[in-house]
Formats: C-alpha cells, structure tokens, sequence
C-alpha cells in the first residue's frame, strides 16, 4: 500500500561511536578528508586526545567529535540567511548558494564543529554524515574507514544488524546533555571510566 510504502522510506540517521572500540588511529579523519577535500587545517570530523589517571595507573583517552546533527541545532536559527537547515532524515545541511559567510552558525555551534572554509569562498562547512554516499546507499566515509568498527550508522526508524542492537543500549551518553539539543551523536561509555571516557 501507499502507506507502507511511506513508512518504509522514512528515515533519521544517527551515528553510534563506541568509545571502547576507538584506537585514535585517525583512519576517520584521513577517509573524511579525502572525502570532502576540505582546506589545510579544516577537518570535518576529528579526534580529541587525553589521559586518565595518573602514572602508573593511567590509560589513553579518544573521543572522535564531529557535526552532531543535532535535533534542536542552535546553528539553524542563528543563521540569518536561512542557509542552514534540517532535513526530513535529520541531517543538518548548508545551501551554499545562499551562505554569505557570516559566520554566525559557526559561532552558535556549541561543538566547535562548523567552520568557514576558504576553499570553497569562505562558505560554512561541516560534517553532512556525507550525505551523497548515504543517499547512494553508502556509508558515511569515516565509518567505511574505521578498521575496529568504533563507529556504528544507520536509520533510528528502522535499524538493522549491530546498530539495532547497539541502538538498544540503555547507557549511552552524548557531549554537553545540559545543553538539551538532542545529538544524533551518541557514544558507549568507556568501561571502567568514571567520566564515561568523553573529552
């Protein structure tokens, strides 16, 4: 039926990061830049880097950040050219046509994750999950890349395989929850760590 058809086809994405899985290797950042050619020193995905603890009790700490795609994205409104928007699939996008460069969604973006890229005229970039591979029935490039499979993709409205059963876990955290914005960035906590292993 018609309505069947319509169910089937909706969809809102989200990504799952497994903070227990992640090794800094930063195949994810080498695939997103490939991917997106952004200029020297632009990325639109990263990974911080720490410690916890203290010598000789102390472990590396990765946190792999990016666009959060958030469901409440302060950036949208903060625009004035309205060239910042959501997508029915929860994708935050730039219609680079109408960006002017402003750079007010840069500044309302809670997670430093937008910034004008001079490449392409100063325009607002970000991560977008790489939205023509997903629309080509891809993965985003940072989880195609990712050798330990830290990152996990899919369809909150009809998961499959490990992301369903990841999708199900009821201890997953996000960065800054007092902000309620709602990420579509959600990480398992680090075992073990008594700040859940987030930088």
């Amino acid at each position: 039926t018609v309505s069947a058809a319509s169910d089937a086809d909706k969809k809102m994405y989200a990504m799952i990061i497994d903070l227990n899985r992640c090794c800094g290797c930063q195949s994810c950042v080498i695939a997103c830049k490939a991917q997106n050619k952004t200029s020297a020193n632009r990325f639109n995905t990263t990974v911080l880097s720490g410690e916890e603890g203290t010598y000789p009790i102390s472990r590396a700490l990765f946190t792999p950040i990016q666009c959060n795609q958030c469901e409440n994205p302060p950036c949208v409104p903060a625009c004035p050219h309205e060239a910042t928007f959501k997508l029915s699939n929860g994708i935050v996008v730039t219609d680079w046509n109408k960006c002017e460069a402003s750079g007010e969604c840069v500044e309302a973006c809670p997670y430093q994750a937008r910034f004008l890229d001079p490449v392409h005229g100063n325009k607002s970039d970000k991560c977008d999950f790489c939205l023509d591979r997903v629309q080509a029935g891809l993965e985003p490039a940072c989880v195609e890349a990712c050798s330990e499979k830290a990152r996990l993709f899919g369809n909150m409205l009809q998961p499959t395989g490990e992301f369903a059963e990841y999708l199900k876990r009821t201890d997953l955290i996000v960065r800054k929850p007092e902000l309620n914005i709602k990420p579509a960035i959600r990480y398992v906590p680090l075992r073990g760590s008594k700040s859940g292993g987030l930088l």
